[in-house]
């Protein structure tokens, strides 16, 4: 029960050793002022990306689902005429 609750200690301590190693060579200060439009580009920028992903998707899976159904047609189609 101890040595578990030991590693436990030691994997917490490594993670927030990371954690503040990271925040410290991560981080630096920006002297920069960002416009409310700019944010509003960037917003916009984000929304284009995910609804043109979003689309994409949404056609390659009709195709992809159209594929495999005729193919399943196909498949049926075959076994019908062999047992004529």
């Amino acid at each position: 029960m101890n040595k578990n609750i030991i590693k436990i200690c030691k994997k917490a301590f490594r993670a927030i050793c990371l954690g503040i190693f990271a925040w410290f060579i991560l981080t630096s200060q920006a002297y920069a002022y960002v416009d409310p439009a700019m944010t509003a580009m960037i917003t916009q920028i984000v929304a284009g990306i995910l609804i043109t992903i979003g689309i994409g998707f949404t056609i390659f899976r009709r195709k992809i689902i159209m594929f495999f159904r005729n193919m399943n047609v196909k498949r049926i189609k075959r076994k019908i005429e062999r047992s004529k």
